[in-house]
């Protein structure tokens, strides 16, 4: 088959192309550049603890180890209140960029055990999930059954984000406010 000279491009006509999709192809590149530097900034997973505007957070393992990781609040976090030997209450709590498949158990005791405690248990459903500051006692509201976990899907206390990616798995009695003690989370091992 023959090309018709009218319809192939001279060279001038590919550079002048060329020399307009250069910008565009630039551009594109710097954002995913800072998009990706971003992403990485920002995917250590962390969870606060909130006394009123008192804050406290650790930063957890993206991926996983054997051993779950167990926090006590009121152990490490700064004292509450007008007496310096009062404990930080946590009465909120904030995940954020949780990796997919972790679990995070909230219980009202230094044992770190669910029997004869009150607890609650939550799993992310998604990478990057997020919890977004709300009440401890609040989780309840969220319990599905058994059969069907409830999604959480408040928005944030502070910030009005929406949550993503994490689902009520497990409940027991409800954790009065202030006495959340300890918090078990289990992030996945990578590659799994």
């Amino acid at each position: 088959m023959k090309r018709l000279p009218h319809l192939q491009p001279t060279p001038i006509v590919a550079i002048k192309r060329a020399l307009l999709t250069l910008p565009l192809l630039t551009c594109v590149a710097a954002h995913a550049a800072s998009t990706s530097e971003a992403t990485q900034a920002d995917i250590t997973p962390i969870i606060s603890m909130y006394q009123g505007e008192l804050a406290c957070s650790k930063e957890l393992p993206a991926t996983g180890g054997l051993v779950p990781v167990q926090w006590r609040p009121k152990q490490v976090c700064p004292k509450g209140g007008e007496d310096e030997d009062e404990p930080f209450e946590a009465h909120s709590i904030r995940i954020r960029n949780m990796p997919i498949k972790s679990t995070v158990l909230l219980i009202d005791s230094n044992t770190c055990v669910k029997d004869g405690n009150a607890w609650i248990e939550l799993d992310t459903s998604r990478a990057n999930a997020s919890l977004e500051r709300m009440g401890v006692d609040k989780l309840w509201t969220y319990a599905g059954s058994a059969e069907k976990p409830g999604y959480v899907y408040n928005k944030g206390d502070d910030s009005n984000a929406p949550s993503y990616g994490f689902r009520i798995i497990g409940k027991g009695n409800a954790i009065k406010p202030g006495e959340l003690a300890c918090v078990v989370i289990s992030t996945p091992k990578r590659g799994h």
